[in-house]
């Protein structure tokens, strides 16, 4: 049996934290999903899990995070 579809809201949080711009997305229920911050001219992103991508782009950030949340829920 497959599990019923359910739509999720993502919120961009952006905060300042040591000094550093860091985008954080979250659930609406306020569950952190990941955060990106930009070094350098890369994109280090986290996800949920802890594991950590580091990548050209924001958006490639945010899509990486997304789709593994999207694996374990």
């Amino acid at each position: 049996m497959s599990k019923k579809e359910k739509n999720i809201q993502i919120q961009e949080n952006e905060k300042m934290l040591n000094g550093k711009q860091v985008y954080e997305l979250a659930t609406q229920d306020g569950e952190v999903v990941g955060t990106v911050t930009e070094e350098e001219s890369r994109f280090k992103a986290v996800n949920h899990n802890g594991e950590q991508m580091t990548l050209a782009s924001r958006d490639e950030a945010y899509s990486w995070i997304l789709r593994a949340y999207h694996l374990h829920h």
